[in-house]
């Protein structure tokens, strides 16, 4: 009887993420690993360049404090410029995962043809970032909340959509199907297992 259980579910899981892969595959859907992105880590005091920007680090090894941890470090003031003109100040930019380090990770996220960046926020079995996303008219920047923790497996971008990856169980979980326009993540559907 257990082993009958066990193959019906197994048999679940397959169908589900069949019907999954059938939906949002073909030549206009990509894997989201696979796509290019660039990666500038900060673990001190420094500058770095990715296309015409630049990014200026004052590290602070005290910016935030933990019982168990003590002191951790994190990026005090983070100057930004492009094409050499200086575009805005971040402040305050936690190594909140405690590793010494912080990475920025650079891609076009909402598909318009500007790069935009992420920060990691939370580790645990998955992790998770902050999406600042740049605002041509703003001429900067800008942490979009609404993005946060999303975590990305495939995108189209003829339809400037994207599937989130799995979250949840093995017995229950969920991907969410978003249409993006300009900063916005509207929710098409929820597809359930």
């Amino acid at each position: 009887m257990f082993k009958i259980k066990i193959l019906h579910f197994l048999l679940f899981l397959f169908i589900s993420f069949q019907s999954f892969a059938q939906n949002y595959s073909g030549k206009n859907w990509k894997l989201f690993k696979n796509e290019k992105t660039s990666d500038l880590k900060f673990t001190k005091t420094q500058n770095k360049k990715i296309r015409n920007f630049r990014f200026e680090a004052k590290w602070d090894e005290e910016l935030s404090y933990s019982e168990n941890l003590g002191h951790y470090g994190g990026i005090k003031l983070l100057d930004i410029y492009k094409n050499g003109k200086h575009i805005q100040t971040l402040k305050n930019i936690e190594d909140g995962i405690a590793l010494g380090y912080i990475i920025f990770t650079f891609y076009d996220y909402n598909m318009d043809g500007y790069l935009d960046f992420t920060i990691p926020i939370d580790c645990g079995n998955s992790c998770y970032d902050a999406y600042y996303l740049y605002n041509p008219k703003a001429e900067k920047f800008e942490h979009f909340k609404e993005w946060d923790y999303l975590r990305i497996q495939k995108i189209n971008q003829s339809k400037m959509q994207i599937l989130s990856q799995l979250e949840g169980t093995a017995r229950t979980g969920k991907k969410i199907l978003y249409r993006v326009k300009e900063f916005n993540l509207n929710k098409i559907k929820v597809l359930n297992y």
